[in-house]
């Protein structure tokens, strides 16, 4: 119900402004802003041909009005009429409730003869009119679409001007049908004119007037969409289904009407509104089954906030649908992993999968045989992660980057612990083993103290020159040393396997040599006393060089090449 105050004006022997026209009563309350004589009501009060009625929109409220002709007045002089108008302070009357209002005999048509001038005519209420359709068939339906499309296209637009027939064909009331079909909370944009032309000040921006004649031409033109939107409305009307009267957004209507449709349409082809329709109706989980439906809504939802909050919902509706989809991002995540992505280049997808997650995948993934192909940036820090689960990886079976592998446990001292661990545990050495070691000693020769005395020798005496023969002179020198002052030291290894293996020039060997005479020699097995004799002999020892002339001798065996 609305609470309206009252005003009515006609001609009569006795008015609040005397004999004639005039106001003979108004409620209390009524706004003198609006008017409330003949000389200010203005264009409220003006003398139309046979009856109108509308809802007109004013400065602080509404205004509903009907005019009809009221044969003679008090003189007996013809031409006579008679304005009701009702004051709607809170701004709450639709066109729905004005029509329901007049079709229910609320107006008044004349006033009763015992009727005297006074200003307490008491407020009236009015009822917020329910939905009563009648039934539509299609061609009431075809003969319908034309005015609801004008009138959508009007509230699409914020603005305009519609010109509706009275009847269709058939008979069928066209505002009553419309109004009662569009939704309360969309309609309240809207201002009624029934039978004039007249605007009367109206101040609503969209307004419809109902057989005004040639007087009145419309300004909307309808597009596609807003004919698609008026068939579909008024079909679904003609089943007795209604979208809620509170819907207030054309977004929200067409998510109401065409749901069904867009879900049978290719998911890339859909607009973000389209999307969140999808998303926030009953059948989101059916075509969130669809792993091509959820890429698009994913993608579609890293720019559009409203789409990425109707997902979230969706999802947390179907739990099934996020386990899915996190399985096939956690897979695409892997799939960047395993192909040496960056760490920054591993999406992390719409359900936000944390390091956690992802190491412990990652590790799974390698326990169940998969190997890396590059130990990259993303892969380094998994593995890192990784070694400090429950089970660790594997470190010797990870990759085939050994190169990759050795850089790692270098550089990341958990890494390093972890494959110590684990080499120390070997008991049967797999292939690469050599390799590793290799790679190992190019990166820093201090490996050879930390694994040496757990490696097999066959191992050892493989890693050594093939090391040796990719380090440069200084790193060669400076793993000669290493292997001589370990505690493998006394096997010949720094000389046999490192000096003469390593590809260096004679005399950048003899130069080595003659620096580290002392500690090679031991290395090689010489006795202490012969080792200094010979020093001394030479001019070497264990920090001088021999001369050069010594050094040409060939003092050591010369090496293949």
């Amino acid at each position: 119900m609305t609470t309206c105050a009252q005003l009515v004006y006609t001609s009569a022997s006795r008015t609040l402004e005397g004999p004639g026209f005039g106001v003979v009563q108004l409620s209390p309350v009524w706004p003198a802003a609006v008017g409330d004589s003949r000389a200010t009501l203005g264009p409220l009060i003006s003398l139309g041909n046979g009856e109108s009625f509308g809802l007109r929109h004013a400065a602080g409220g509404r205004i509903a009005y009907r005019t009809v002709p009221a044969g003679t007045d008090a003189f007996g002089r013809p031409g006579n009429h008679l304005v009701h108008l009702l004051w709607d302070g809170d701004g709450r009357l639709t066109p729905r409730d004005v029509l329901a209002f007049r079709s229910g005999g609320g107006f008044l048509d004349g006033l009763p003869a015992e009727a005297e001038p006074s200003r307490e005519m008491p407020a009236v209420e009015v009822p917020s009119a329910r939905r009563s359709l009648p039934a539509l068939t299609a061609d009431d339906v075809d003969a319908l679409v034309p005015g609801m499309a004008a009138v959508l296209a009007a509230v699409s637009a914020g603005a305009g001007v519609v010109g509706l027939p009275a009847r269709t064909a058939s008979g069928r009331d066209v505002a009553e049908v419309l109004f009662g079909v569009l939704p309360r909370a969309m309609a309240s944009a809207v201002a009624l004119h029934v039978g004039t032309a007249s605007v009367m000040g109206d101040a609503g921006a969209v307004r419809v007037h109902v057989d005004a004649g040639p007087d009145v031409t419309s300004d909307v033109v309808p597009d596609g969409q807003d004919t698609a939107r008026a068939r579909a409305l008024l079909e679904a009307a003609a089943k007795k289904e209604l979208c809620s009267d509170q819907l207030r957004k054309l977004e929200t209507l067409d998510r109401w009407l065409f749901t069904d449709t867009w879900t049978g349409l290719d998911p890339a082809s859909l607009t973000p509104t389209q999307l969140v329709g999808v998303l926030e109706s009953e059948k989101a989980g059916w075509w969130l089954a669809s792993a091509d439906a959820v890429d698009v809504a994913c993608a579609v939802a890293a720019s559009a906030p409203e789409v990425e909050a109707a997902l979230r919902a969706a999802l947390e509706r179907h739990p099934d649908v996020w386990d899915r989809l996190r399985d096939r991002e956690l897979d695409a995540a892997l799939t960047a992993v395993f192909s040496g992505a960056g760490t920054a280049d591993v999406p992390i997808g719409f359900t936000g999968l944390t390091r956690a997650e992802l190491s412990e995948a990652f590790a799974a993934e390698l326990t169940r045989g998969r190997r890396l192909p590059e130990v990259g940036g993303a892969a380094a820090a998994l593995v890192e992660e990784s070694v400090a689960l429950p089970s660790p990886v594997a470190l010797l079976e990870l990759t085939d980057d050994l190169a990759g592998l050795a850089r790692l446990a270098t550089s990341r001292p958990v890494v390093r612990e972890a494959l110590v661990r684990e080499w120390a545990g070997v008991l049967e050495w797999p292939a690469s083993s050599a390799s590793l070691l290799g790679h190992l000693l190019l990166e820093d020769p201090d490996w050879f103290l930390t694994l040496g005395g757990s490696t097999t020798p066959s191992v050892v005496r493989a890693a050594l020159p093939w090391a040796a023969e990719r380090l440069a002179a200084p790193m060669v020198e400076r793993l000669a040393l290493t292997v001589a002052a370990s505690e493998l030291a006394g096997q010949g290894w720094a000389l046999r396997d490192v000096l003469f293996r390593s590809g260096l020039a004679e005399d950048e060997v003899a130069a080595i040599v003659a620096r580290n005479f002392l500690v090679l020699a031991g290395d090689d097995g010489w006795p202490g006393e012969v080792a200094r004799i010979a020093a001394g002999a030479l001019g070497a020892g264990g920090g001088g060089e021999a001369p050069e002339g010594r050094r040409k001798t060939g003092m050591w065996p010369r090496r293949r090449r």
